[in-house]
């Protein structure tokens, strides 16, 4: 009787999820409960779970999380459609009710909505332009920090030391810079206090609470039942933009009209003025959307590198050839002067380690939502119009048909027979199309400098006889979870 009633919920299952995707003429995927749909299936890390999905349904798939969601997760498809017909794809697939609940609505860069996001991303890219994104002056910061942390990991004496927040002082002092016009120090409280807003801010974001929050708003009064995730995050917003508040306070109080703007918000805060100078509607340009906007170009600029950063010196302890390499061919090819983004193609294999990383550290398990707007063909399915679609690209970063034995760190795929780095186009840790990340330039910038400038300076080993597992925490981005490393200077 058990084993009819088993095999009865199970058949169940399989033809409600078959007969869903017929009616809405979705393509195949792993079949969805009532309600609650695929969540339960989404195992750990989401990318290896997507994967197999892929091969057993292909590589356009339909999940439910827990609405349908039509899965692209192949290179090719994936440049047909989110890179070929980039215009159809280029609205972001919007969680409302987290986004009023936490910010009032769709603002800022990453999650504004559909009908502002281009507006607000072009006067982005022109104002950090302007104000000198990817210039030189950048650059030399970039090394002055870099060489900084070599500095303060040199006299730590070959004592083991977790490496993460000196990370963070170089890369969050870039950005701050970028989005507020100053620096921050090591001794300043607002420091420690910001990173630790946005670790926790991004691991609150994927409690299965919040996550069906924008489909089932009701289970917000069910909240207490599981801890009040949802309100520990909406603390944590309201905390994040009381902070970013207080500072871009600051720079309106050091605004000088007269003068070139020195920072993003500058520029941000002069279009507003001019604005009502003339007596126009201030449209988008609002201190709110100022505000979400400096959030996003924070934790998106700071946690995404520092973590990169973090995997990074992770492989090169566990992989002492591939950092012996990378020595060998700086000491040939740069030797103890400083590095710029100009020994670029002097450093080929550090080029494919840093590429490799990327790939291999994979920190977006699942990429943003996109919505078509329009009805589209995708692998010979119709797909209607508003229909949630995922570029599942973190996917093909460890697809072996392409990456044999894509589960271990080799720099070596990326080198060709001349010795050159080859750059593979598979791999695509900044996003495509035309929500790319507008950031990448800057991050391609930070990883080489301090990466190089690291492995030219130190070695990395590990602090006991036996090298970290890679063990990593799960939240909007995969990170390793703290470890020590011994760090020797090599001159």
């Amino acid at each position: 009787m058990i084993l009819e009633l088993i095999l009865g919920v199970i058949a169940f299952i399989i033809g409600y999820g078959y007969l869903i995707n017929r009616i809405r003429g979705l393509p195949p995927g792993p079949p969805p409960l009532p309600i609650l749909g695929n969540a339960l299936s989404l195992g750990e890390p989401m990318d290896q779970t997507m994967l197999r999905w892929s091969k057993t349904y292909g590589p356009v798939f339909t999940v439910w999380m827990p609405g349908p969601v039509v899965v692209i997760s192949d290179y090719q498809t994936l440049q047909d459609t989110i890179v070929k017909q980039g215009d159809l794809f280029g609205d972001r697939a919007l969680p409302y009710n987290q986004l009023k609940l936490l910010a009032d609505g769709p603002y800022g860069l990453v999650f504004s909505g559909n009908h502002m996001w281009k507006e607000q991303r072009r006067f982005a890219l022109h104002s950090l332009k302007d104000i000198g994104f990817l210039s030189t002056s950048l650059q030399e910061s970039a090394k002055t920090y870099a060489q900084q942390i070599v500095s303060d990991w040199k006299k730590m004496d070959g004592k083991p030391v977790d490496v993460t927040e000196n990370l963070m002082y170089g890369v969050a002092n870039i950005i701050w810079q970028l989005t507020f016009g100053r620096t921050l120090t090591f001794k300043d409280p607002l420091f420690n206090k910001v990173q630790e807003v946005v670790h926790r801010s991004f691991t609150e974001w994927v409690h299965p609470c919040v996550t069906f929050l924008d489909v089932f708003p009701a289970i917000v009064y069910l909240d207490p039942l599981f801890g009040y995730p949802v309100r520990n995050l909406c603390a944590t917003s309201k905390e994040s933009l009381a902070i970013l508040g207080k500072e871009l306070d600051l720079t309106e109080k050091n605004l000088d009209m007269d003068e070139e703007p020195r920072c993003y918000a500058d520029s941000f805060f002069i279009e507003m003025k001019k604005r009502e100078m003339r007596g126009e509607p201030l449209g988008n340009f609002t201190r709110h959307q100022l505000t979400l906007a400096a959030l996003d170009m924070w934790t998106a600029g700071f946690e995404t590198t520092v973590t990169t950063l973090r995997f990074a010196i992770h492989f090169l302890v566990s992989n002492q050839e591939a950092q012996r390499k990378m020595q060998l061919e700086i000491d040939e090819k740069i030797g103890q002067r400083q590095i710029s983004m100009d020994d670029q193609k002097l450093l080929p294999y550090c080029m494919a380690a840093i590429h490799e990383v990327q790939r291999a550290a994979n920190i977006g398990e699942i990429n943003f939502f996109r919505e078509n707007t329009e009805e589209v063909t995708i692998a010979g399915f119709k797909i209607p119009a508003r229909t949630t679609i995922l570029p599942q690209f973190p996917s093909v970063h460890v697809d072996p048909h392409h990456f044999e034995r894509p589960e271990y760190f080799c720099p070596e795929r990326h080198i060709n027979e001349a010795g050159e780095f080859v750059k593979d186009p598979r791999i695509t840790p900044f996003s495509i199309g035309k929500r790319a990340c507008l950031g990448e330039g800057l991050a391609r910038m930070e990883l080489f400098i301090f990466l190089t400038t690291f492995v030219q300076h130190c070695s990395f080993s590990s602090a006991s006889l036996i090298p970290p597992k890679l063990e990593c925490t799960r939240g909007l981005t995969r990170s390793p979870v703290p470890f020590k490393v011994k760090v020797t200077a090599r001159f």
